[in-house]
């Protein structure tokens, strides 16, 4: 999931396979920094049901370059294919320079509704944030164009629920759309009134 050969500082890297994994072996697979190869310690991989997606979880530093070194029998598939030889995934993280910080102030929000803020790229919740507060920060958010849609959440599980028609009779959690579109610069303090 490496976009131009750099890695997103708040994503995992993603590995994935045509074919299901049938082995997998992290202690043949290891992390390094920078051109002398130093060590990277607290990382750890996860396999997915699937077995075709292995998830490299870390705490990324910015600007940094990294060298994912695997030794040819680290992995093979349910076909029996596996690298021919030690390879070296090489690729640089990300500058926070890079992403944009994220500060939206709201206004006529009923926190005793149980809001949760819902950041879309079209029809995809990229984030939620349920609200104590009238205001939401994040020091690093990715560039680009979102909207916003607020969930009141009235059992307060994080999610929006259809209700239940026979039974309890529920109407569905409301969901209302923000109209004003928030457009995030990087290596800027975009700041944005919410007027509900």
């Amino acid at each position: 999931n490496l976009s131009a050969g750099q890695q997103d500082l708040l994503r995992d890297l993603v590995l994935t396979f045509e074919e299901p994994l049938r082995v997998f072996d992290s202690l043949k697979i290891r992390l390094y920094t920078d051109s002398t190869y130093n060590s990277v310690s607290g990382y750890q991989f996860k396999k997915d049901s699937t077995g075709k997606n292995i998830t490299l979880v870390n705490q990324w530093k910015e600007n940094t370059q990294y060298h994912l070194i695997m030794d040819k029998d680290f992995a093979d598939d349910s076909t029996d294919r596996k690298l021919l030889k030690t390879d070296t995934l090489s690729f640089r993280t990300k500058k926070l320079t890079d992403y944009g910080s994220l500060k939206l102030k709201f206004k006529n929000l009923d926190l005793a509704l149980h809001p949760v803020v819902l950041i879309m790229t079209g029809e995809q919740i990229l984030q939620s944030h349920p609200m104590s507060s009238l205001e939401l920060s994040q020091k690093l958010f990715v560039p680009g164009e979102y909207e916003l849609r607020i969930l009141y959440d009235r059992n307060k599980n994080g999610k929006w629920d259809p209700g239940e028609f026979f039974g309890k009779h529920l109407q569905p959690e409301i969901v209302r759309p923000v109209e004003r579109k928030i457009s995030v610069k990087p290596n800027f303090q975009n700041e944005f009134d919410i007027t509900l």
